[in-house]
C-alpha cells in the first residue's frame, strides 16, 4: 500500500515539474503572436483604443522540447554568431510553433470604437496568425470603459512686458499730438458753418459821416417773422464699390434670402431700379447669383429695360442701387436677428438639410410643428415642403391649434431631436432616392425603350411608375400641365411632330393639348388625327415625346415649379377659354 502512495506522489511531483518546463517556452510563443496581433491593429486602431491578451496551450512531447533546446543551444556555441534573441530565432520558434496546440486572443476595445470594426479585426487577426477554429483556436472581442488620454496642462498666458519710460514718453506726445490736431479740426469746423462771419472780417468797410450825407436811406420794411428754413439733410457718403461686395457676399451666403428680397422688391415697389442694379452688378453675375428670381420677376426686369428711354445717368443708378440694397439689408438683417443664439432650436437649423431630413423622417408631426414655431419663415416653409403630402397636412393642423407652449414640452421635443442626432451619427443611414436613380438610367435610355419602360410599369408596376412621376415628367402627364407652359413649349413644334407625339392617344388626351396651340395649327393636326393619314415612325414618336417632356421640365425648373407639385396637385392646369 505504502508502494502505491509513494509512486502516485511521485508521478505528481514529476508531473508538476514537467510543467513548469514549458512556462518559459509559451511566454516566448505568447511574445510572438501578441508583437504579430498588435502590428495588425495599430494599422486600423489608435494603441489607446484596445488593449490584447493572448494565451497558447502546448502539447507536453519531451521530444519537441528537447529538440527545441538543442536548437537554442546550437545558436549560443562558442564562436556561432548571436543573431537575435531566442523567440526569434527561426528554427528554435518554428519547433515551438510544432508545439502549440491551441491559441486563444482577446481583444478589449474602447466603447468609442465604432461595432462595425469588430468583425474586421477577427478575420485580419484570423488571417495574420493563421488561426484554425477547427483546432481550437478563437478570436474573442470584449468592450469596457478604457482610461483616456491625460488632460493636457493649457499653457499659461504670456505676461506682457512692463513699459518703460521711453514708452511713456512716446504715449504722452502722441496723446499731445491727438488732443492738438483734434481742437484745430473743432477750431476749423466752427469757422466753416459761418462763412458770412469770415466774409465780413476780410471785407470790412466803414462809412463816413460825409459818405453818409449823400446816399438814401433804404426805407425800413416790416417783414413778418417766419419760421427758419430747416438745415439740409446731408446724405452719408454712398460707396458703390462697397456695396457691390457687400450685395455679392449676401447672396453668396444666402441666395435664397437674396432672391427674395429681390423679387419682391421688383413685384411690389420697382422693376426700374431693380433693372439698374443688374447692370451694375452685370446680368450674368446677378444671373449666376440671385437664382431662386422666378420667370414672372425676369419678366418684369426685361420689361423695364426695353421701355426704358434715355441713357441712364450716375445719380439715378446710384440711387436705384441705394433703394435695392436698402431692401437686400433688410431682410439680411430680418435673417439674422431671427437666428440668434438664444433660439433653442439653433443646433437642427444649423445642420445641412440632408441631415435636417434624415430627422425629419423619423419625427412627429407635432414635434416638427414646434421646430417650425421656432423657424424664420423660409426655413419653416422649406421644412414644410420637404414633407409628404399627408405628414404635411397634420404638421400644418398642429401648428394651427397650438396656443402656447409650456416650456417642458419644449424641452421634450428638444430631449427628441438630440437623440434622433446621436442615433444618425453612432448608426448612419446613406439616404438614396431610388426613383431620382430610376430617372437617371430611364433617361440613359434611347426614347424608345424609355417608352416602352414606362408602359411596362403603368402595367405592372404601378406603384414604381407612381415614384417616378415625382422625379420626371412622362408624356401622359402633359395634361397635368398649365396651358401657359404647354403653349410656350409646343408652339415650336410642326404639325408632323405633334401628330407623331399624339398618334393613338385618347381623344380627351389630345384635346387637352390641341387646347394650348393657335386655332388652325390645332385644326390641321386633330384633322390628321382623326383621318390617321399616316403611321408615323415609331422611333420618331418616343423621340418627340422625350423632347416635349425634356423642354416642359426646363421651363418648370426656371419658374420654380417641379415634377412633384404636378402629382400632388399642388399646380393645377388652368384650361384656356
Amino acid at each position: 500500500m505504502m508502494k502505491r502512495f509513494s509512486a502516485l506522489l511521485l508521478s505528481l511531483m514529476f508531473s508538476q515539474v514537467s510543467f513548469a518546463q514549458y512556462i518559459e517556452e509559451i511566454g516566448s510563443l505568447e511574445t510572438v503572436y501578441e508583437a504579430r496581433a498588435r502590428s495588425v491593429l495599430n494599422t486600423i486602431l489608435r494603441p489607446t483604443d484596445y488593449t490584447l491578451v493572448v494565451a497558447i496551450e502546448m502539447d507536453r512531447d519531451e521530444k519537441k522540447l528537447k529538440e527545441f533546446h538543442d536548437e537554442m543551444d546550437v545558436q549560443y556555441l562558442p564562436g556561432m554568431p548571436l543573431m537575435g534573441d531566442a523567440p526569434t530565432l527561426g528554427k528554435a520558434t518554428n519547433k515551438l510553433h510544432e508545439m502549440k496546440s491551441k491559441t486563444d486572443i482577446s481583444v478589449v476595445l474602447s466603447r468609442n470604437v465604432n461595432p462595425e470594426t469588430e468583425k474586421i479585426i477577427k478575420e485580419l487577426l484570423t488571417s495574420k496568425l493563421h488561426l484554425d477554429a477547427t483546432a481550437g483556436d478563437s478570436v474573442t472581442v470584449k468592450r469596457i470603459e478604457l482610461p483616456a488620454d491625460p488632460p493636457k496642462a493649457e499653457p499659461k498666458p504670456d505676461i506682457l512686458p512692463e513699459l518703460t519710460w521711453k514708452m511713456w514718453t512716446l504715449i504722452v506726445i502722441m496723446s499731445l499730438l491727438a488732443l492738438s490736431g483734434l481742437m484745430f479740426w473743432a477750431w476749423r469746423r466752427g469757422r466753416a458753418q459761418d462763412p458770412r462771419k469770415e466774409l465780413k472780417e476780410n471785407h470790412e468797410y466803414k462809412h463816413t459821416e460825409k459818405d453818409q450825407e449823400g446816399e438814401e436811406k433804404p426805407e425800413e420794411v416790416a417783414v413778418a417773422a417766419t419760421e427758419p428754413a430747416p438745415a439740409a439733410v446731408v446724405e452719408p457718403e454712398f460707396n458703390m464699390d462697397a456695396v457691390k461686395q457687400h450685395i455679392l457676399a449676401i447672396a453668396a451666403q444666402y441666395p435664397q434670402l437674396a432672391s427674395r428680397a429681390v423679387t419682391e422688391f421688383t413685384l411690389n415697389e420697382s422693376a426700374g431700379d431693380a433693372s439698374l442694379l443688374m447692370e451694375f452688378l452685370g446680368w450674368d453675375t446677378s444671373k449666376r447669383v440671385f437664382t431662386d428670381v422666378p420667370a414672372m420677376a425676369w419678366a418684369r426686369l426685361g420689361k423695364a429695360v426695353k421701355e426704358r428711354e434715355g441713357n441712364t445717368t450716375k445719380s439715378a443708378t446710384e440711387t436705384a442701387v441705394r433703394n435695392v440694397y436698402k431692401a437686400i439689408l433688410a431682410a439680411y438683417v430680418e435673417h439674422e436677428m431671427s437666428s440668434d443664439e438664444t433660439n433653442p432650436f439653433s443646433f437642427v437649423l444649423k445642420m445641412r438639410e440632408e441631415e435636417r431630413q434624415q430627422i425629419l423622417d423619423k419625427e412627429t408631426p407635432a414635434n416638427i410643428a414646434v421646430l417650425c414655431l421656432h423657424s424664420p419663415a423660409e426655413v419653416t416653409a422649406g421644412i414644410v415642403g420637404s414633407l409628404d403630402a399627408e405628414k404635411r397636412v397634420k404638421v400644418l393642423a398642429e401648428i394651427s391649434r397650438v396656443e402656447k407652449l409650456p416650456h417642458n414640452v419644449v424641452q421634450a421635443v428638444i430631449s427628441s431631436f438630440n437623440q434622433k442626432l446621436t442615433e444618425m451619427r453612432m448608426r448612419p443611414e446613406p439616404k438614396i432616392e431610388g426613383a431620382s436613380v430610376l430617372a437617371k438610367v430611364i433617361r440613359g435610355m434611347s426614347p424608345e425603350e424609355e417608352m416602352d419602360l414606362l408602359a411596362l410599369f403603368a402595367n405592372d408596376n404601378p406603384e414604381e411608375l407612381e415614384r417616378l412621376r415625382r422625379v420626371i415628367l412622362t408624356f401622359d402627364d402633359l395634361k397635368l400641365v398649365p396651358s401657359d407652359i404647354l403653349s410656350e413649349v409646343l408652339n415650336g413644334y410642326e404639325v408632323d411632330s405633334l401628330y407623331a407625339a399624339l398618334f393613338k392617344t385618347h381623344t380627351a388626351f389630345y384635346n387637352r393639348i390641341l387646347a394650348t396651340l393657335p386655332e388652325r395649327k390645332a385644326m390641321i393636326v386633330e384633322r390628321d388625327l382623326t383621318d390617321m393619314v399616316a403611321i408615323p415612325q415609331r422611333k420618331k414618336t418616343a423621340e418627340v415625346r422625350r423632347d416635349i417632356c425634356q423642354q416642359v421640365e426646363k421651363v418648370m425648373y426656371s419658374r420654380s415649379l417641379r415634377v412633384g407639385d404636378l402629382v400632388d396637385g399642388t399646380v393645377r392646369a388652368v384650361r384656356s377659354v
